[in-house]
């Protein structure tokens, strides 16, 4: 039989990492970063969200962000 964590019945859920690519509004450089997302909580389409919160502390903010690229680590 398989063991999953206390209070539980399955295994988490697969969590997928991307190498993303984007510009900031009014910034002329390219930036880069380590993203993961985790379905049930997160999705490829929060990731604007997600680097806004890390630079600014406010996801609302994800209008400023670009993405140029997303690859899968």
């Amino acid at each position: 039989m398989t063991e999953y964590a206390p209070g539980t019945s399955a295994p988490p859920p697969e969590r997928t990492t991307y190498r993303v690519t984007y510009v900031v509004a009014g910034a002329a450089r390219i930036r880069s970063a380590d993203v993961t997302v985790l379905p049930g909580h997160s999705q490829e389409s929060d990731i604007p969200g997600i680097i806004a919160a890390r630079l600014t502390g406010r996801p609302a903010d994800r209008r400023q962000i670009t993405l140029l690229g997303l690859r899968p680590l």
